[in-house]
């Protein structure tokens, strides 16, 4: 190992500090995994003695020699022990702001690779570059200098243009008359979402092949639906770790699917003490910092502050007094811990998905008429202006069916062109390319301006526009939803604006209908999650509203614009004939549904009037 062998005497001459030796030591301690038989040592039973404490000893060994000042605190030892847990492949660190997180994720693979920096692969991923500089990039580059400052012969070359500390000098990597750097053995900062806001996740790093790799995935809980599968493709190299990082949001968005306990989210709820649990996703384990039970409440109670770095009472405090024990904002800034209880009130579950088959690609489609269908969900600042198309019909079993086709984000800023220019020419150029007819073209046009009077400047006056606002419409809410009227004395299908607060619930809650309803295929991923990430809260008159847009998007930090742009696309379905329908149970009878619909009724009311919680 190039880099744990002692530097030469005629380096550092008399100079060589006592602290060089002890690091060397402590990096082929690690080298060795933590443990090893010491040749020509016997004990009494005749076999080689082993010698070494563990990983986590000599990584603990090494930073404190590294970094001399750095605190070490109980939730310090608590994350390095599962990081540096024999077998462990995936560790996720949860809990809420300043509470240490990013710094363990940093500090322990920047040792890895101050070990093995000639076989070592550090991808290090967040947002945007903003936030990677502002975060998991910051910490590391801190790190680095300063254990550059008191061993200046630790491996790397600090390179700001491309977010990367390089192994190989250019003097060491000649290749005929090229100079290049092994881009393939360092440390290297990966954004995942571009300057036009659109994920690029991890697709040019997956191909990478390294002895050892390692990943960072900071701020996971806002990264794309497909961010887990590019992880679970890396594992497949010889030596993979990764450490997901972030503040818990959603269980359904990829920090709360990583970090999903075995025994499922509802044994975990309500937890008011750091906790550490077995996770489904790559056998792996989560350690879950509460923020009430931060080390700088330990005892004995100090005027001070002990951890100036981790939560303290004040923050607690000034968010409590801001918003309320009960808010969101103390939730997740102060507890950070997985919101279960709301999981009952969701649009759409994965198992939803699951019984109603939406992942299946195939439908066998009968010989009636097939309808293309496009919509777009257009957007102009930070939200993703989402186009794409689907099918409907009826299968041979003469049931109607939808069939989604991948949707793409549509770039919203192109030079001397207005967004309405650039979103309409870029859905007249799919349309067309798909023969569909302006009349099947249908659009957000929720404050949307000029779009509308630019497609029909560029293409047709013919498309739909699609008014999120406003009620409920009077269309039934599926083929078999039955109400019992008393003044008719007699059932009749349930309309939309008796069951839903507002047209966007009825949008959102028609896909699910037909999901129930076994009439969806091929629903893409970021679809499903972000369907399952928006709630729905019981009105008094017992309806249902959706939640606002703003507040799912301070919740979990993001937009649901690809189900937006799916809803469209049903509710254009839907105008050109789609009926969304479920198999009642035909051995009801119409006395069955009067007093069923009538004890439903006085249930609601008596819920209404508080005498009972539903």
């Amino acid at each position: 190992m190039s880099v744990a062998k002692k530097p030469s005497k005629e380096k550092y001459g008399t100079l060589w500090p006592v602290e060089l030796d002890e690091l060397a030591i402590e990096m082929k301690a690690i080298e060795l995994g933590g443990r090893w038989r010491m040749r020509g040592t016997k004990t009494i039973c005749g076999a080689q003695a082993i010698c070494g404490k563990g990983l986590a000893f000599h990584y603990e060994e090494m930073r404190k020699i590294l970094w001399p000042t750095l605190y070490s605190h109980r939730w310090h030892k608590l994350c390095l022990a599962e990081i540096r847990r024999p077998g462990s492949q995936c560790t996720v660190l949860m809990g809420p702001g300043s509470s240490g997180k990013t710094h363990e994720a940093a500090w322990n693979y920047l040792c890895e690779y101050f070990v093995r920096p000639k076989d070592t692969c550090v991808l290090v991923s967040s947002t945007d570059i903003r936030g990677l500089r502002k975060r998991i990039w910051g910490e590391i580059s801190k790190l680095w200098q300063e254990a550059k400052d008191r061993f200046d012969w630790l491996p790397g070359h600090y390179l700001d243009h491309s977010l990367s500390i390089a192994t190989d000098e250019l003097d060491d990597c000649d290749i005929g008359e090229r100079r290049v750097r092994d881009m393939r053995c360092g440390i290297f900062g990966v954004p995942c979402v571009n300057s036009q806001n659109t994920y690029v996740g991890l697709g040019k790093f997956q191909g990478i092949k390294q002895k050892h790799m390692r990943l960072v995935a900071d701020e996971a809980a806002l990264m794309d639906s497909s961010f887990l599968k590019a992880i679970a493709n890396m594992a497949q190299n010889e030596d993979f770790q990764c450490i997901i990082i972030g503040n818990p949001s959603d269980p359904y968005d990829p920090l709360g699917r990583a970090a999903e306990p075995v025994e499922g989210w509802q044994a975990y709820n309500d937890i008011i003490k750091t906790t550490v649990w077995n996770t489904k996703f790559m056998s792996g384990r989560c350690v879950n910092l509460i923020g009430i039970d931060s080390p700088n409440f330990d005892p004995p109670a100090e005027k001070k502050v002990r951890y100036p770095c981790l939560i303290k009472a004040a923050s607690i405090e000034l968010v409590k007094k801001t918003f309320g024990e009960q808010s969101f904002e103390y939730e997740s800034q102060c507890i950070g811990r997985m919101r279960v209880g709301t999981l009952g009130r969701r649009v759409i579950t994965h198992e939803i998905c699951e019984q109603g088959h939406v992942s299946d690609t195939e439908i066998i489609w009968g010989p009636g008429q097939k309808w293309l269908i496009y919509g777009l969900d257009s957007a102009y600042g930070g939200d993703r202006c989402v186009g794409g198309y689907i099918e409907f019909g009826t299968d041979i079993m003469g049931k109607q069916m939808i069939l989604a086709h991948k949707p793409r984000i549509i770039p919203v800023s192109e030079k001397n062109k207005s967004p309405e220019q650039v979103i309409s020419a870029a859905v007249m150029e799919d349309c067309m390319g798909e023969g569909i007819s302006p009349s099947n073209m249908f659009h957000d046009s929720t404050g949307r301006g000029m779009l509308g009077t630019e497609l029909a400047r560029m293409w047709s006056d013919q498309t739909n526009p699609v008014e999120f606002g406003g009620s409920a419409t009077d269309r039934p809410v599926s083929a078999d939803i039955y109400i019992f009227d008393d003044k008719l004395e007699k059932r009749r299908l349930m309309k939309c604006n008796e069951r839903y607060a507002n047209f966007v619930t009825e949008l959102w809650f028609a896909v699910r209908i037909a999901i129930e309803a076994d009439q969806i295929r091929g629903l893409p991923d970021e679809v499903i999650d972000e369907g399952c990430m928006r709630e729905w809260n019981p009105m008094p008159n017992g309806r249902r509203r959706l939640e606002r847009k703003e507040e799912m998007k301070q919740r979990v930090g993001r937009s649901p614009d690809f189900f937006d742009w799916f809803a469209i696309c049903v509710e254009g379905a839907r105008r050109r004939g789609f009926m969304v329908q479920k198999l009642a149970d035909p051995g009801v009878t119409e006395s069955g549904y009067r007093w069923l619909w009538r004890a439903a009724k006085a249930a609601t009311d008596l819920a209404n009037k508080g005498i009972f919680s539903r």
